[in-house]
């Protein structure tokens, strides 16, 4: 059997056998909290890996591999981000989210703040998820096409890879919930780690013999700290990954599962640490491999590339299988919390629709499968990894930053903030939208840009409100 066929073979069974792993669980999906938040009965260390192997998917992973290959070294630093949030939301406002017993974020705005503001963070959350979906199928598209580097650079054989990718993950979100994310998680993030560790080992001697050539080969901005695009690109950045998913609903909901608020500190907090020491070298040096012997190929194409060429055809295999799964981890979570939004925002709260638990279940169901059509349909339409993220953040963070930040460490609750907290976020999203398309969009990102118009405009908000009468929240999830 050649190389080729036994990588394919190998990926294949690998993607098998997590399917089946994650089907079957659905025997135990009983009620809808089985369903949404996995029972609400997580260890630190399931709450660890699903958390690792959400974040490594399509963008931490491909997307972040293909920037690095063309950026070098200010990819490494900008992607910091990502994973030093979990920091923050493990220890302060993760614990307030599984003391409250929610589901989504949204469900928080509305617990702190009322209907207006958990209206307007429902429809972001549904937006927010459709995009981050697209994303990860994007990227198991361009995953699986470099297994057919003879038709990687073809739309036809991408569009394909995306449709396949999209449907199992319909099928495997429907079927099992997160539930059955949660617990194939573990062999995603443990056989993904260890494979990216083999890689880097395997890459890490040539590297070093042949270090020269790669100073003369490689241009001077590859290894200069901003990159040769400024120090305000590299910082705005930053704070565009750093900012862009804090809060984000697929990480909420993961607030909401652990066994209880120790645990969770732990497994959030824990994963974020070790991400930020760990990954970005990982992949820097992944990166600077595939620019070295394959510099005329797709971006997106680096790492798959490097995987399946520098490793034996049974460690790419399975190293390609555990990238796939864990995309569509990512993708599973972003459904199963867009799912969580339609659910329990739109049928329970908004339109007051009540059944029984089997029903509810079936309504869950459908959701995620239509939820997973529309994705698949921005996938195909759209396959850039990072500009899909970028997107997500732009709308995102400058509508939920500042008004979480307050919810978790401000006592002022009453009509006035309700409203402050309610202008301050279309301010900030309309703002955003129209930065977003200006011609200065290049000097600071728009994510940033829209955090920090939120930011001004409550702080100008509470001044003009100082006299009006609020209340304290003795009974905020605190």
């Amino acid at each position: 059997m050649s190389s080729s066929l036994l990588t394919w073979a190998i990926v294949i069974a690998y993607l098998a056998f997590i399917f089946i792993k994650g089907v079957a669980k659905a025997k135990k999906v009983q009620h809808l909290d089985d369903f949404l938040v996995a029972g609400r009965n997580i260890g630190w260390f399931f709450l660890f890996c699903t958390m690792g192997a959400t974040v490594i998917g399509g963008g931490a992973s491909v997307g972040a591999i293909g920037k690095t290959y063309e950026w070098g070294i200010l990819m490494l630093l900008v992607s910091s981000g990502w994973y030093l949030h979990f920091v923050f939301s493990g220890l302060l406002v993760a614990p307030v989210f599984r003391r409250a017993r929610l589901y989504t974020v949204a469900g928080y705005f509305g617990l702190r703040f009322g209907e207006g503001p958990r209206f307007v963070v429902m429809l972001l959350s549904l937006l927010f998820s459709v995009f981050i979906i697209a994303a990860q199928m994007a990227a198991f598209g361009s995953v699986l096409s470099a297994l057919m580097p003879e038709f990687a650079a073809s739309r036809t054989v991408l569009t394909t890879c995306i449709l396949v990718g999209g449907l199992m993950v319909v099928v495997y979100s429907t079927a099992g919930g997160l539930l059955a994310v949660i617990h194939t998680d573990v062999y995603q993030f443990v056989i993904l780690l260890a494979g990216l560790l083999v890689t880097l080992a395997s890459c890490a001697p040539d590297l070093i013999a042949s270090w020269d050539q790669v100073q003369q080969q490689l241009p001077e901005s590859f290894l200069a700290l901003e990159g040769g695009k400024g120090w305000g690109f590299l910082v705005t950045t930053f704070l565009a990954f750093l900012l862009g998913e804090t809060f984000a609903p697929g990480y909420a909901t993961r607030y909401c599962v652990g066994k209880n608020v120790r645990e969770t500190r732990i497994g959030i907090a824990g994963v974020g640490v070790f991400l930020a020491i760990v990954f970005p070298a990982i992949l820097f040096f992944i990166a600077l491999y595939a620019r070295l012997h394959y510099p005329d190929i797709e971006p997106q194409q680096a790492l798959p590339m490097v995987i399946s060429r520098l490793n034996t055809p049974l460690v790419a295999g399975m190293m390609v299988g555990a990238l796939l799964m864990a995309v569509m981890s990512s993708a599973d979570s972003a459904l199963n919390s867009a799912t969580a939004v339609f659910v329990k925002d739109l049928f329970e709260h908004q339109l007051r629709w009540r059944a029984d638990e089997a029903r509810m279940l079936r309504r869950a169901r459908f959701c995620s499968a239509a939820l997973g059509g529309v994705a698949i349909a921005v996938a195909v339409a759209w396959p850039d990894i990072i500009g899909l993220l970028l997107f997500t953040y732009h709308l995102w963070a400058p509508a939920i930053i500042v008004p979480v930040c307050v919810g978790i460490f401000g006592r002022r609750r009453g009509p006035s903030e309700t409203r402050n907290i309610l202008v301050t976020m279309l301010v900030a999203v309309a703002a955003t939208l129209a930065y977003r398309f200006s011609s200065y969009r290049e000097q600071i990102d728009p994510s940033v840009f829209g955090v920090a118009v939120s930011l001004v405009t409550y702080a100008t908000l509470r001044v003009f409100t100082r006299g009006d009468p609020a209340d304290l929240c003795p009974s905020s999830p605190r």
